[in-house]
């Protein structure tokens, strides 16, 4: 049977559901529905903030959501039906604005269950539109959900609670760590093309052929800080992590208003990956590439989820999809 525990952490509350025999999971509603881990089958299989001042200084951007855009926008300004606006540039290096301003907002529970071989939460933010740079009032929803199979979903959505249409991206950004070093760690990514950027990670319009990943390879020395176009035109693209552990397959839901993108970085500190999904491009706000026009009162959704298998075990992707897809 699964359980909550609440419990202080610094200046939040994180609640942590698992069913004593391996699988857990922790979330922080206070600081944006940020995740401090994920076990499956007993195993670790998140990089996340181990103390409350970690969480504040938000360096990487471990497990957090991303919205009302994801990844970069250049120089923190677009334009949206003839009307310039500015978000804050919090990224100097680039000259960017990063990853929206959801990512530490204070998010309610609107609805906890835990049922004997599967729990959830649904963590949701209201947004009044009362930001210069985005004048469009939203509902976000995360739900979070967790069974004693080995798997994990993630389900985000957004609601436009205005009377204009809004323009809007979301994305999550986990950081996967199955070995002690990123490099021991083989990655296999799903069909995709590479986006190229300028030197402030910036789309340029080009895209190239990719395969360096096509085949489970060990990720080794490889440095990546780089975002894909999903080439598939199924509804479900998937990725895989394999270590000594064991395997982290992935799956992402694709399609209209769904998540066309992944953005793939393995940090500085080389302990972990992140496979990020995101509904659209870099800078979308500006290039347009799957941004979503959310007319009033529509809502959109999209999945994303993993399954961990110990060495030695016999479940399949296959049984992951057909059983645990949202």
């Amino acid at each position: 049977m699964f359980k909550s525990n609440h419990s202080p952490f610094g200046k939040y509350e994180k609640i942590t559901i698992g069913n004593g025999r391996g699988s857990q999971f922790t979330v922080l509603p206070g600081f944006g529905g940020c995740l401090l881990e994920v076990q499956l089958d007993g195993v670790q299989v998140l990089d996340g903030y181990k103390t409350p001042l970690e969480v504040d200084i938000n360096r990487w951007y471990k497990n957090v959501l991303l919205y009302p855009f994801p990844n970069r926008l250049k120089n923190g300004q677009y334009t949206w039906k003839g009307k310039t606006y500015q978000f804050p540039i919090n990224d100097t290096d680039t000259e960017t604005a990063l990853h929206g301003f959801g990512v530490n907002k204070s998010m309610k529970v609107d609805m906890l269950q835990c049922q004997e071989s599967s729990a959830s939460i649904v963590c949701v933010y209201d947004y009044q539109g009362d930001l210069e740079a985005f004048p469009f009032p939203f509902r976000f929803c995360a739900n979070f959900e967790i069974n004693d199979s080995g798997a994990f979903v993630v389900r985000l959505s957004a609601t436009n609670t205005g009377s204009q249409i809004m323009p809007f991206g979301f994305g999550w950004h986990p950081y996967f760590a199955l070995s002690e070093a990123v490099g021991d760690t083989a990655l296999q990514m799903p069909a995709c093309e590479l986006i190229g950027v300028d030197g402030n990670m910036i789309p340029t319009g080009k895209r190239y052929a990719f395969d360096d990943f096509t085949n489970p390879q060990k990720i080794g020395t490889t440095v990546l800080d780089n975002a894909f176009a999903l080439s598939t035109s199924e509804n479900q693209a998937h990725f895989s992590l394999n270590s000594s552990q064991g395997k982290l397959t992935g799956w992402v839901e694709t399609g209209p208003k769904k998540y066309k993108y992944l953005q793939v970085f393995t940090p500085p500190y080389r302990g972990a990956i992140a496979v990020e999904p995101m509904t659209c491009n870099i800078d979308a706000f500006n290039n347009g590439d799957c941004l979503m026009e959310i007319g009033p009162g529509e809502e959109v959704s999209a999945g994303f989820g993993f399954r961990f298998n110990l060495v030695g075990t016999t479940r399949t992707s296959q049984n992951f999809l057909a059983t645990d897809r949202p």
